[in-house]
């Protein structure tokens, strides 16, 4: 073998290494790119799944059992949050959708990562719902955050629950 062959054979090494290596990161970020997606999705689930059973509940404590026609009536801005009755750890307990307010939990269950959830509830003016109202309105939104030390971004859902009255 002379000096050419020699270099080509080098060559053809060095190139096969660097396919090699090139294929390999291909392959991580693609891994990578599955795994945020994978964590996104139950992150997804688990927001949703807190909407879901906070759409069930009654506007405010205090159309559990009537109806109202006034804002005043409804819970003050600062008082939105688990009350006297209900337990501040125990969703099945809550009876209003303003229970969530400052509500948060891990979920440690799931196989894939560990998530914290955390709710946000405010009145909000239709006009301008990314805007917290100054006062009480027909109008609460509930903000959960999901994140996870697994994921890139935190998760962020939101849902306006109106209350309607007819006269």
């Amino acid at each position: 073998m002379n000096t050419g062959q020699t270099m080509l054979t080098v060559l053809a090494m060095m190139m096969l290494t660097l396919l090699s290596v090139r294929m390999n990161s291909a392959l991580l970020q693609t891994q990578e790119t599955m795994q945020n997606s994978k964590f996104g999705l139950a992150a997804i689930s688990l927001a949703t799944s807190v909407i879901e059973k906070a759409n069930k509940l009654s506007f405010d404590e205090v159309t559990v059992d009537s109806a109202i026609t006034n804002t005043n009536a409804l819970t003050p801005i600062i008082k939105l949050g688990v009350d006297g009755v209900e337990n501040a750890n125990k969703p099945p307990d809550f009876n209003d959708f303003d229970d969530y307010n400052n509500y948060q939990y891990d979920e440690r269950t799931l196989a894939s990562a560990y998530y914290h959830i955390s709710c946000k509830v405010s009145y909000i003016n239709p006009l301008t719902p990314n805007v917290d109202a100054s006062s009480p309105t027909f109008h609460k939104k509930l903000t959960v955050s999901v994140s996870s030390v697994s994921m890139q971004d935190t998760v962020r859902i939101s849902t306006i629950f109106s209350y309607w009255y007819f006269r």
